[in-house]
């Protein structure tokens, strides 16, 4: 029975992720941006690690096949960039990495927005030219 809904679940989050990597491929291949609500309110997911799980797996999915991945398409309603906590992530230059209690911490410096946008630029060059994205779970 417990194995029985543990397949079940897995089938449904394998299913979540593929359309969470679809909506962020739609977003790269448009030149646009999509934001963390809009994310959570078509995925049903809460704030905090729920989205940060699904970027994550969409994410790494495309930087197992070399692709730049998408966090950085995915902002904030109220500032249009990524939340604090994607300064966190140790594939960062260590200038711009931020410790986990600033995570929260929507300000951004100007090198950081400057990354952003230069970030944002890679992923719609890159799945602008129909490059495929492919993702997996």
């Amino acid at each position: 029975m417990h194995q029985a809904r543990r397949a079940r679940q897995g089938r449904v989050v394998a299913r979540t992720i593929q359309e969470f990597g679809e909506v962020l491929l739609g977003a790269a291949r448009g030149g646009r941006t999509v934001t963390y609500g809009e994310l959570m309110r078509k995925f049903h997911l809460s704030r905090g690690r729920r989205i940060s799980a699904a970027l994550g797996e969409a994410d790494r999915a495309e930087h197992l096949r070399g692709a730049p991945g998408f966090a950085a398409i995915v902002v904030r309603k109220d500032t249009g960039y990524p939340g604090g906590g994607y300064f966190c992530d140790l594939d960062l230059p260590v200038s711009l990495r931020r410790p986990a209690s600033r995570s929260t911490d929507p300000r951004l410096s100007t090198e950081e927005k400057d990354h952003v946008r230069v970030q944002q630029r890679r992923i719609w060059d890159y799945y602008g030219r129909g490059k495929a994205a492919r993702i997996t779970t």
